[in-house]
């Protein structure tokens, strides 16, 4: 999601009254900013926050202010390639910041270069991580045990949801009654079908690739396993495939591309009336969609939550004061805070101990009034740890573009799936990941 859409959810919203309390919007952004306090002497006194746009709230930098007033923390909004400026800064050995954001699609990548990094474990790392989900903790952790950050937020995927065009089609509209029907991806599919029936045109499902990519990541395996091996070709993969073209073959699938005009305007006039999303999801929805506001519901999607999207804070090594560094970190990210960046802007908290805080557990009003964090928190609680490589997009790109040919031509999906093996395998051989 790009920044001007970020802004216009945090400024529009709510001001159109979209959204309650515990209002969500999109994935790690807040107002840039610095906090002096008054006091604090010394090198150590003035610390650097390193964030991409839009970083941390007015709210969470003011609570650092009044916990620390022997720190001057400065946010620094970096804007364009956040993952290049950072590289650019450690290989230059200097201008580090204090504290840098990571991005989650990006934590792969500085696992293989933890050596610029702080092993957080050497400073009381060990001493939290029971007040964060396993899952996510466990995507900044180094194959040989080193913490290269602790969570910012996360993303768990649910099913949103039209209620009142379900409930015109006599299908199950109840957050509950409908995940109750859904278990599974066949009965998934029988009600897209019986959708579809009573009100032509109308579709469960936004495209082939997004149905496989939820159905693969909740395999709890991806396409390189931990050894650097490529398993693209694995049975887990050809199960994901298969259960999407299945989808496909029962036309319930709109075929539509991701944010286009076209799936705006399918959302808009109720013939898209499901997507499978994280909380951040609904930044999207209220954008292409405002005129539905109050007619959303979410619940749980067929099978085990997967998750979209959730960074990180790290100390980079060299930092001048990483026990300063971390000891701001902890509270920056303590249940209370996260429950703040909630409110202020969707972050989902990595700290079960916010799902319950009030600035999380309150009603959105473009969901009708439903509790969002009830679902969402059940998610984040299914969620299978995921293994993510550096190369994982790199592998996987050719079971997209094949699928997509499926969707877009009718290509022979046998056909389609032997030709994304082997172009995959290609490029795992290329990139360096054992091919066996």
């Amino acid at each position: 999601m790009n920044v001007s859409r970020r802004s216009l959810i945090r400024g529009g919203a709510a001001g159109l009254g979209l959204l309650g309390v515990g209002g969500l919007a999109a994935c790690s952004s807040a107002a840039p900013g610095t906090v002096t306090p008054t006091g604090g002497t010394g090198d150590a006194a003035s610390m650097v926050l390193w964030t991409w746009p839009e970083g941390f709230g007015k709210k969470v930098l003011e609570a650092v202010s009044s916990e620390f007033p022997k720190y001057s923390l400065r946010q620094d909004v970096i804007g364009g390639d956040f993952k290049q400026k950072l590289t650019t800064t450690f290989t230059a050995k200097s201008g580090l910041p204090d504290i840098s954001g990571v991005k989650g699609e990006d934590i792969a990548f500085f696992r293989n270069q933890a050596k610029y990094f702080v092993d957080l474990n050497t400073i009381g790392a060990e001493d939290i991580k029971s007040t964060y989900l396993d899952w996510k903790w466990a995507q900044a952790t180094t194959t040989d045990g080193k913490q290269l950050g602790i969570p910012i937020d996360i993303g768990p995927t649910a099913l949103f949801y039209r209620f009142d065009v379900f409930e015109e089609a006599g299908l199950p509209f109840d957050p509950k009654e409908l995940a109750a029907a859904i278990r599974s991806w066949d009965e998934f599919f029988a009600l897209g079908q019986e959708l579809i029936a009573k009100k032509p045109g109308t579709f469960l499902v936004r495209n082939t690739g997004g149905l496989f990519e939820t159905v693969w990541k909740q395999s709890g395996k991806g396409f390189i396993n931990e050894d650097d091996v490529f398993i693209g070709g694995e049975d887990h993969i050809r199960e994901a495939w298969d259960t999407a073209v299945k989808g496909l073959k029962a036309g319930i699938v709109s075929t539509l591309e991701s944010n286009t005009a076209d799936a705006a305007a399918a959302v808009n006039e109720g013939k898209l009336p499901a997507d499978f999303g994280a909380s951040w999801h609904l930044a999207d929805l209220i954008v292409d969609a405002p005129a539905t506001a109050g007619k959303w519901h979410v619940c749980e999607h067929p099978g085990v939550a997967t998750n979209l999207g959730g960074s990180f804070l790290t100390i980079p090594e060299g930092a001048k004061d990483p026990a300063a560094s971390f000891e701001l970190i902890k509270f920056i990210l303590d249940p209370q805070n996260q429950a703040y960046e909630y409110q202020d802007k969707g972050n989902f908290p990595s700290t079960p101990a916010a799902f319950e805080m009030s600035e999380v557990a309150g009603p959105v009003d473009f969901l009708g009034g439903q509790v969002a964090a009830e679902v969402f928190g059940n998610a984040a609680k299914t969620v299978r740890p995921l293994y993510e490589n550096a190369n994982e997009n790199t592998v996987n790109a050719p079971f997209y573009a094949e699928i997509d040919l499926v969707e877009a031509s009718g290509k022979d999906p046998n056909k389609a799936w032997d030709d994304a093996v082997k172009a995959a395998t290609r490029l795992a051989k290329q990139v360096g990941v054992t091919v066996k």
